[in-house]
């Protein structure tokens, strides 16, 4: 037993932990607490493999030596295995439960697949009519199709070749633990780096607050008074605002962090998985190249095709926005508010990148809910990506930023009372930018200054350094 051939059977092993990760679909409909069940319910799986597997192992190695040497029955070992123990009845009855989970799993692994494809397309980096429904059903068949002649494809071309679906296999799920366990990583140090910010804010307030309260006199005790019934309102308007959230659909709140989950310990414990998935998918990527040669050009060619997409996108001044989002620090100082059916929507974004100081934008785009949606068994979090006029509107947005060289985010709201007004309380941008028909919407913000700016598409309202009353 030499060195890599260690390496190589520890690249191997991680194929067990296939299927653990599919735990993970059940989370929206787990009980509440989810950290508490999560932790159950992923011991008893662990307590499972755990048992079942290495058990059956050494009984298949030991008691059936010859079968399992030999390259056809070695794949039927299990069964071979309860024929040794129970006879044919038994031998029989586990051939047939383990065909029918093999077609549970395929049936799954197509159902993802063709979700993964509508996921591509609403994000337009594959082909729109992806997205086309059957009239007669309303399935996805054009998607549904690829999820199926694909694999149909590729079991032809290696002639049912069980070693090298394998490895193909190996590829695969290497390569999405790893990216998975990347951007898990990615998280969790924006988190512990913002955690850190919040404590010396935190901590720079209070001695702020101190120092404030130590100097201050008797001429502007009734100013800072006013100031801080003021904030109390404001933070009581947000906690209002969270309750009722919560009361509304408690499942959709996340759950708060453990100590554990924010220790450093843990922190570099999920650093050290990372590393070894990541070693283990250079070493698969070595050790079987025409494995990598096959997901690699799998790979590449929806590279291609994205890039594509991509490029037509932009030939028509558009570029698509896949996520939506502020980060705490990001300095949003102009905020344009774009609403589905407002004729004056190419006019907002055009003043929002045309400010002399060329400030970082938030555009906030106000979409109407709607019943027609059909419910789905995966969904995506960026309701936007629902929206077609919402994916026009920030697409062109994007485009015109990028051209411009101006850093911009993006929101996506429902249209509903003080919608606009929650999003002023996080970010307090300098100048908000909007419809005038949409004043109605901002009554509890008033600003310092307020001028109508005529412009080629249309008339807008800003709104300059704003302070809100209550």
């Amino acid at each position: 037993m030499t060195p890599v051939t260690v390496l190589v059977g520890f690249a191997g092993s991680f194929l067990a932990f296939s299927g653990l990760e599919s735990i993970s679909q059940l989370s929206p409909v787990m009980k509440l607490p989810r950290r508490m069940v999560g932790k159950v319910a992923l011991f008893l799986v662990i307590l499972t493999v755990g048992l079942t597997s290495p058990l059956l192992t050494i009984l298949s190695t030991l008691l059936l030596p010859k079968e399992a040497a030999d390259p056809v029955l070695s794949s039927q070992i299990i069964s071979l295995l309860g024929g040794h123990w129970g006879g044919v009845f038994l031998q029989t009855e586990v051939a047939i439960s383990a065909s029918a989970l093999l077609v549970f799993a395929s049936n799954t692994a197509i159902i993802g697949s063709y979700h993964v494809f509508l996921a591509l397309a609403r994000m337009e980096f594959f082909p729109q009519f992806i997205l086309k429904r059957n009239a007669l059903r309303g399935t996805p068949h054009y998607s549904i199709a690829l999820a199926t002649i694909i694999p149909i494809l590729v079991l032809l071309a290696v002639q049912g070749n069980i070693t090298i679906l394998g490895d193909m296999y190996a590829f695969g799920l290497l390569g999405a633990f790893s990216l998975t366990c990347l951007g898990m990583d990615i998280v969790r140090y924006r988190q512990r780096r913002y955690r850190r910010l919040q404590a010396k804010k935190s901590a720079a307030n209070a001695d702020s607050f101190a120092r404030r309260q130590l100097s201050s006199t008797s001429g502007n005790t009734q100013n800072k008074t006013q100031e801080t019934v003021h904030e109390h309102h404001i933070v009581e308007a947000g906690d209002k605002e969270a309750r009722e959230e919560e009361q509304a659909n408690p499942a959709e709140r996340p759950e708060a962090e453990g100590r554990w989950t924010r220790s450093t310990l843990n922190f570099w414990l999920g650093m050290l998985t990372t590393l070894l998935v990541l070693i283990a998918w250079s070493t698969n990527l070595i050790a079987k190249p025409l494995a990598t040669a096959f997901g690699g050009s799998v790979a590449l060619v929806g590279m291609v095709i994205a890039f594509i997409s991509y490029r037509l996108h932009r030939r028509k001044g558009r570029i698509p926005v896949v996520a939506t989002g502020v980060e705490q620090d990001f300095p949003g100082a102009v905020l344009a508010v774009l609403a589905d059916g407002n004729q004056t929507n190419e006019a907002i974004i055009q003043s929002a990148l045309h400010t002399p100081e060329q400030k970082a934008v938030v555009f906030l785009y106000l979409g109407e809910r709607t019943s027609k949606r059909k419910p789905e068994l995966f969904k995506l979090v960026e309701p936007h990506l629902h929206d077609e006029q919402a994916k026009k509107d920030l697409g062109r947005a994007n485009y015109l930023a990028r051209e411009a060289k101006i850093a911009c985010r993006f929101l996506y709201r429902h249209r509903e009372p003080d919608a606009i007004y929650r999003v002023w309380q996080e970010l307090h941008p300098q100048d908000i930018i909007i419809a005038e028909e949409q004043m109605p919407e901002v009554l509890r913000i008033h600003p310092k200054r307020r001028y109508e700016e005529a412009t080629p598409g249309g008339q807008v309202t800003h709104l300059l350094n704003e302070t809100v009353y209550d």
